[in-house]
């Protein structure tokens, strides 16, 4: 099947059986949507599952196809990053996540195999950590993880999945939901292949495509493209450099310095800073009044701990006193009771829309206008046929 591997898998952590399903060409391009069909895979295997799934376009060469999604019993959440790329090159469009592992490790997946690896001494540590220790236990530092953290760890339901070492993507809590299961993590590495049915069509046609969009889109100015605070000069004076995700051609991440100089290009210090993109994070940050080096010290201590900064910061601000980053890291290490997240508040800045259905960029195309007259040609020549978008 072009650019989908059709396989849909499922790891049974209580077992550690591991069932295959076909997805039927005709089946998926009648309905390309993957948040539907992530949807509907978890409700066939059960509200206790979780399941993360790629869209028909994702790891394609149409602008921003970088997108995924996972879905648990409190909702949905994008995977952006380079995350859904490396799966869908791991060989599984969809995997479902059941039962409850007998201890705490993370779930393995590349070259067609999945696994769950028993590591006991995960718990012990934080979500950065547990990137690195993922990474350092398969030898390879391309692999992408998701962790939870303490946060996830505690049940908390305002806890957040990591994306490596960044947070701003789950406001669903689905941290907790992984954790429960003893999943700590979710790695994978893609060494496979995609084909589509015409190559060079697809080829020329994503580029003019490329063309189109970046018109569209100015001057890129990393997340404050997209967040008009995050240009203002307390943060401008910390930026690094501005990131893309996969096949972006804007770049709309900014990765602030707070360690060292943020001129310095190599990344010499343990700590030298944070990636944002976290729009509700930042914005609630700034509405406290946090400064850009405290926003940013802040953000790293949640990501750390697996916390949703939205929430930390709303507790930690109440009462009237004047926020500090001490303030927040003595909150962080200190459980209290915690209603969840408000419903709708899942996505972030981020739109459930039809380009996230087809595994692209939502904050891309919101951007630049999702026009299917001017995706089709891309999706024809990759996969032989038009699609509803």
């Amino acid at each position: 099947m072009e650019m989908m591997n059709g396989r849909i898998v499922a790891l049974d952590l209580s077992s550690g059986e591991v069932t295959e399903t076909q997805l039927e060409e005709d089946i998926v391009l009648a309905d390309p949507s993957c948040v539907m069909r992530t949807d509907a895979i978890w409700k066939e295997h059960g509200e206790d599952s979780v399941v993360l799934g790629t869209g028909l376009l994702t790891g394609s060469l149409v602008p921003g196809a970088c997108a995924g999604v996972m879905a648990g019993e409190t909702g949905i959440m994008p995977i952006m990053g380079n995350f859904a790329v490396e799966m869908k090159l791991s060989g599984f469009d969809f995997i479902a996540l059941t039962g409850k592992a007998p201890g705490p490790g993370y779930v393995w997946a590349r070259d067609g195999i999945i696994e769950f690896v028993r590591s006991d001494a995960v718990r012990t540590l934080d979500s950065w950590e547990r990137t690195d220790r993922v990474r350092d236990d398969q030898g390879d530092r391309r692999i992408q993880v998701l962790s939870a953290g303490p946060w996830g760890d505690s049940g908390n339901p305002c806890a957040q999945l990591v994306n490596c070492y960044w947070g701003g993507e789950d406001k669903a809590g689905l941290a907790s939901r992984l954790a429960s299961k003893n999943v700590l993590a979710v790695a994978v590495r893609g060494m496979g292949e995609l084909s589509v049915v015409d190559p060079e069509a697809h080829f020329a046609s994503c580029i003019e495509l490329r063309s189109k969009v970046v018109s569209k889109l100015g001057e890129p100015k990393g997340l404050a493209s997209y967040f008009g605070p995050a240009g203002r000069d307390d943060l401008a004076a910390l930026v690094h450099r501005h990131v893309a995700c996969f096949g972006c051609p804007h770049p709309c991440r900014t990765f602030a310095k707070v360690a060292e100089d943020p001129k310095q290009m190599a990344l010499s210090h343990k700590e030298p800073g944070y990636l944002h993109y976290d729009v509700p994070g930042l914005r609630k940050a700034f509405e406290v009044g946090l400064d850009a080096r405290s926003a940013t010290e802040v953000s790293m201590m949640c990501a750390r701990m697996g916390a949703e900064p939205v929430a930390v910061l709303e507790r930690a601000s109440s009462g009237g006193r004047e926020l500090t980053p001490a303030i927040v890291r003595e909150l962080l290490a200190t459980p209290w009771d915690m209603e969840p997240l408000p419903a709708g508040r899942f996505a972030g800045g981020f739109a459930i829309d039809r380009a996230l259905a087809m595994g692209l960029c939502p904050r891309l195309w919101a951007k630049a206008g999702f026009d299917t007259s001017a995706i089709m040609p891309c999706v024809e020549s990759a996969v032989g046929r038009g699609v509803p978008l």
